[in-house]
């Protein structure tokens, strides 16, 4: 009997490896590197920066002219508020990610893991296959390549933001100007250096 019970326990395991499974991990931007002009692209961008928004959020209005007609207590740590580090961070309180006892500098803003997932999920392929691997391969992992609309709206039409269109519809995003932007807002949509 004993032996049954163990056979029916056994096979459920290894029928079932999703509900073991690990969680996917947020690895940081510096895995990112390879992808050389995308990297230096990101770097520079207004994403890269978010982190440094909260921080900016709390000078004072005469100083900080771009957040004057904003409704914001500039006597508050916003890079402390788990409503803002979840669209300014990377992974935030994700395994890996962002959080009070993961505050690596390359989680800090909205970096490549924030539009494309979890590195772990793909980068181990991204270095094995570095010039033969397909798109179909990575998103078949996880990867999240081109990123979507709604991916993006997560943040930008975010509800709890005072930079959303529904607290001023001078804010309100839209997805096929923010892709005009290019570089300016992450990287531009360059091919990578193999085909893939």
């Amino acid at each position: 009997m004993r032996y049954l019970i163990l056979t029916a326990i056994s096979a459920f395991m290894l029928n079932a490896p999703s509900a073991f499974a690990e969680a996917p991990v947020y690895t940081g931007n510096v895995g990112c590197k390879c992808h050389k002009q995308q990297y230096e692209e990101f770097q520079n961008s207004i994403h890269a920066r978010a982190f440094d928004q909260l921080l900016a959020a709390k000078r004072s209005r005469k100083e900080n002219k771009a957040l004057k007609d904003v409704k914001l207590d500039h006597t508050k740590d916003y890079d402390d508020d788990p409503k803002c580090l979840e669209c300014h961070t990377t992974g935030f309180n994700k395994p890996g990610g962002y959080s009070g006892t993961n505050m690596k500098d390359d989680l800090k803003g909205v970096g490549c893991e924030s539009c494309h997932g979890p590195g772990s999920l793909y980068r181990v392929l991204h270095k094995e296959k570095e010039k033969t691997f397909t798109v179909a391969e990575a998103a078949a992992l996880g990867e999240v390549y081109p990123p979507s609309e709604e991916d993006c709206r997560k943040c930008h039409d975010n509800q709890e933001s005072v930079f959303s269109g529904a607290s001023d519809p001078k804010y309100a995003f839209d997805f096929k100007k923010r892709l005009e932007n290019g570089a300016k807002a992450w990287h531009t949509a360059r091919k990578l250096l193999y085909k893939h």
